[in-house]
Order: structure tokens, then C-alpha cells, then sequence
């Protein structure tokens, strides 16, 4: 009885295997376009309600600052933010300032350039 139930389980589950069921199309949904901007701008710019923790406890802003800027320790450059997981948002740059980056005009080794980045928000 057991070796019965063994194949009987055994073709069931290749049965299960073969007819995946609920599987969603390769097509786009007209929601789908909506959902990923809606998505993209929960993640630049919802703070999820952690403000304090990164700024009043772990004090982020001063490290991204750097000494020079009124912070503490050598600042974080926008190499370093990306070395870091950092993402960027290319199409919120201005025209302007892709250009200068295609072109190699922004200095991306300064805590500066980190700055000017973040008040471009």
C-alpha cells in the first residue's frame, strides 16, 4: 500500500509541476506603468518615518557633511555614496548637470559635490 501511495503522490506532484496555475502573463498591465512611478516615488522621497533615527541618533548628515562643512570626519563624495549601495535618480538630474557629468566637469571625489547633489534634492 505504501508503494502505491509513493507513486500516486509522485504523479500528482508532476502533474502540479507541469501545469503551473496562476502564473501572470508576460504582458503589461495598464496598472503596471502606474504602480512603478507610484513605487519609484515612495522610494525618493517617503522617509518612512525615520528622520530622527538617522539624523538625531546617528548624526548621518554630519558624516555626509564632513569636517570641512561643518561636520565631522572627510565628508562622503558621491563615488563613495554610490560605493555605498547609494542609488541614483538620473532623470531628476537637470540637463545641465548630466552634461557636465557626460563630459567629466564634476569633480565626484568631494563631499561638495555631494551637497550640491542633495540640495538638487
Amino acid at each position: 500500500m505504501a508503494t502505491k501511495t509513493r507513486i500516486a503522490t509522485s504523479v500528482l506532484l508532476l502533474a502540479l509541476l507541469a501545469f503551473p496555475v496562476g502564473v501572470r502573463s508576460q504582458e503589461r498591465l495598464p496598472d503596471d506603468d502606474r504602480d512603478l512611478r507610484h513605487g519609484r516615488r515612495t522610494f525618493r522621497f517617503d522617509t518612512f518615518g525615520d528622520e530622527a533615527f538617522w539624523g538625531d541618533t546617528l548624526k548621518l548628515h554630519q558624516s555626509i557633511q564632513g569636517e570641512a562643512f561643518g561636520g565631522v570626519g572627510p565628508g562622503l563624495s558621491p563615488l563613495g555614496a554610490l560605493g555605498l549601495g547609494l542609488k541614483v535618480d538620473v532623470d531628476a538630474l537637470p540637463r545641465p548637470l548630466e552634461r557636465a557629468l557626460a563630459q567629466g566637469k564634476v569633480d565626484l571625489d568631494s563631499p561638495a559635490t555631494t551637497l550640491a547633489l542633495l540640495r538638487l534634492n
